[in-house]
C-alpha cells in the first residue's frame, strides 16, 4: 500500500545538483505521527474504543464503450465507439493490461472505510477497489473539504489490487505512453472516498472485538495439503503466507450486532481478467464476493467449506490485502471448488466468485469455532515516511511523460538524463497500528511473502517444493 507522504524538494539551490535523499532503509530517525503522545493525540481518554464504518460505490456510470470488431478485447482507433459527450474522442474507462476499455460492469467497485476513535485519537483504514494508487491521490482524498473538521490524525489508504477496476495509476491507457486516468473517474473516486471516510468517523460508537485466524490450505489440519483450492505462488521461491484473519467489531450495547468486520488475506484479485472468451468488464474480483458472503452468509450448496449453513455477520466488511508479491494468485492450475464442490478450473468470473465465497466460508467458520472476545482494545499507531529509488525503467519513462497519478519525486537532477547514477526516488510511507490484539503493518507496493515470513527452510511452502538455482562450480 503506497501511502501519502509530504513533499521534499527535488533539487538543491546550487543550479540543479542532484540531492539524494536518505532512504532510511536502516531505520527511521523517528516517526512523524505517534498516537497517543503526539501534540494532536496526546490522550487515550477513558480507553473506550469506538468503531464506525462507511462505504460508497464508485463504479463509473454511463461511460463510453466501443464495438470490439476483431474480438481481441482491446480498442483500436478504427473501431467505432459511443461518443456520449460529443467531443469526437473515445473516453473509455481503462482497465489493467493496456488498450482494454470496459464494455460493462460485472460487480461494482467500492471504497470502504473503518474508523477507530479513542480519546482524542482518530485513525481510519480506507480500502479502494483499485489495482494501485499513487500517494498524491491519497493526499487529495485526505484533504477533501468534507473531512476538514473531523480531526482525523491519519487516514491509511490502500488498494485491494483489483485488476479490472478503473485505472487510477495511469499505466494502462489506450496505447503505450498514454495515461489511463480519466478525470471523470478520478473525481468520483475522490468524492466517494471522502464520503465513506466521513460516514465512518461520524458513526463511531463503543465497540468490542471478536477475532480469529486460520490458514487457507486445502486441508487446514494438514500443513502439507497444498493450496491449489485457493492459490499458487507462480514465481520461485514457492513461499506463502496463507493466513486469513477475521476481526469482528460489535456494539457494546448489543454484542450480537456487528458494526464492521475486517478480513485480511493475500491473493491477487485478477483471474477474470484472463478470460478471453468474454468482454472486458469492471469488477472487484473475489473481494466483492468475500465481503458479500461475510455479511450475508454462505450455504452448504455454495461452498464445500461451509460444513453447515453459515449465517452472515451483517454490518460492513472491509477487506485488507496481504503479502501477495512474487506472485501469489489463483492462476496456472488452481481449482477452487464452486457450488456443489465442483472445481472451477477456467479463469473466469465464476472462479472469482468461488474464491471469495470459499474465503468467506473459512472466515465465518473459524470465527464461530475459535473466535476470542475482548473489550480491552487500546489504540495506538505510528507512521513514518522514507524514500525509495525507482529502478523500473517503465515507471521512469511514464513519470517523465507525466501520465502517472500524482506523486512526490526527488533525489535526482531533473536537468540531467536519468541513468543508474541519476535515478528518481519516490517518497513513501509505512504505518503500524495496534488495536488490542490486532496489529497491522503497511508496506508500499506488493510485499513478497518470503520477506514477511521468511520460510526459506520450507516451513511456509505447505507441500510445494522449494525451487533452488544451480550452484556455481566454485560452490557459491
Amino acid at each position: 500500500m503506497v501511502v501519502a507522504a509530504l513533499a521534499l524538494c527535488a533539487c538543491g539551490d546550487d543550479g540543479g545538483a542532484k540531492v539524494v535523499p536518505d532512504a532510511r532503509l536502516e531505520g527511521f530517525d523517528e516517526p512523524d505521527i505517534v498516537c497517543p503522545g503526539g501534540p494532536k493525540c496526546a490522550s487515550a481518554g477513558d480507553g473506550q474504543l469506538k468503531v464506525g464504518v462507511g462505504k460508497r460505490v464508485w463504479t463509473p456510470q454511463n461511460f463510453e464503450t466501443f464495438t470490439d470488431e476483431n474480438n481481441d478485447r482491446q480498442w483500436q482507433s478504427s473501431e467505432p465507439f459511443t461518443d456520449l459527450n460529443g467531443n469526437g474522442k473515445f473516453d473509455g474507462v481503462w482497465l489493467f493490461g493496456g488498450g482494454r476499455a470496459a464494455l460493462g460492469v460485472t460487480t461494482d467497485v467500492e471504497v470502504r472505510a473503518m474508523a477507530f476513535v479513542e480519546g482524542d485519537m482518530t485513525f481510519v483504514l480506507c480500502y479502494v477497489d483499485a489495482v494501485g494508487m499513487f500517494a498524491g491521490d491519497m493526499d487529495n482524498i485526505r484533504n477533501n473539504p468534507l473531512l476538514a473538521n473531523l480531526d482525523i490524525d491519519h487516514v491509511m489508504i490502500g488498494s485491494t489490487h483489483a485488476h479490472d477496476a478503473p485505472d487510477v495509476a495511469g499505466i494502462w491507457g489506450p496505447e503505450i505512453g498514454v495515461s489511463g486516468r480519466q478525470q471523470f473517474v478520478i473525481d468520483v473516486l475522490y468524492q466517494k472516498a471522502a464520503e465513506a471516510i466521513k460516514e465512518a468517523v461520524e458513526s463511531a460508537q463503543p465497540a468490542q472485538l471478536v477475532i480469529a485466524s486460520t490458514k487457507t490450505l486445502n486441508d487446514v489440519n494438514n500443513p502439507n495439503s497444498r493450496t491449489d483450492d485457493w492459490f499458487k505462488d507462480i514465481r520461485d521461491p514457492v513461499i506463502f503466507d496463507p493466513t486469513l484473519t477475521i476481526a469482528r467489531f460489535v456494539k457494546v450495547s448489543n454484542p450480537s450486532e456487528t458494526i464492521g468486520t475486517l478480513v485480511n488475506w493475500a491473493d491477487h484479485p485478477e483471474v477474470a481478467h484472463f478470460d478471453d472468451s468474454v468482454p472486458a468488464t469492471i469488477t472487484a474480483h473475489y473481494p466483492h464476493w468475500l465481503r458479500d458472503h461475510v455479511e450475508n452468509g454462505v450455504t452448504m450448496a455454495e461452498s464445500k467449506y461451509a460444513e453447515q449453513n453459515l449465517d452472515g455477520l451483517g454490518g460492513m466488511t472491509l477487506f485488507v490485502q496481504g503479502a501477495l508479491g512474487g506472485q501469489i494468485g489463483s492462476l496456472r492450475g488452481t481449482h477452487p471448488p464452486g457450488p456443489g464442490g465442483v472445481p472451477v478450473t477456467k479463469e473466469s468470473h465464476a472462479m472469482d466468485e468461488a474464491i471469495g465465497t470459499n474465503a468467506a466460508a473459512r472466515a465465518l467458520t473459524v470465527l464461530r469455532d475459535a473466535g476470542e472476545s475482548t473489550s480491552d482494545l487500546p489504540l495506538s499507531f505510528k507512521s513514518a515516511r522514507f524514500w525509495a529509488r525507482v529502478d523500473n525503467l517503465g515507471i521512469q519513462v511514464y513519470q517523465l511523460l507525466g501520465i502517472l497519478g500524482p506523486h512526490e519525486v526527488g533525489g535526482y537532477d531533473k536537468d540531467a538524463p536519468i541513468d543508474q547514477d541519476n535515478a528518481p526516488w519516490l517518497s513513501l510511507r509505512s504505518v503500524y497500528v495496534q488495536i488490542g490484539p490486532l496489529g497491522i503493518i503497511t508496506v508500499p507496493g506488493e510485499l513478497h511473502p518470503e520477506l514477511w515470513v521468511g520460510g526459506y527452510d520450507g516451513s511456509w511452502s505447505f507441500g510445494w517444493p522449494l525451487q533452488w538455482g544451480q550452484c556455481a562450480d566454485n560452490g557459491q
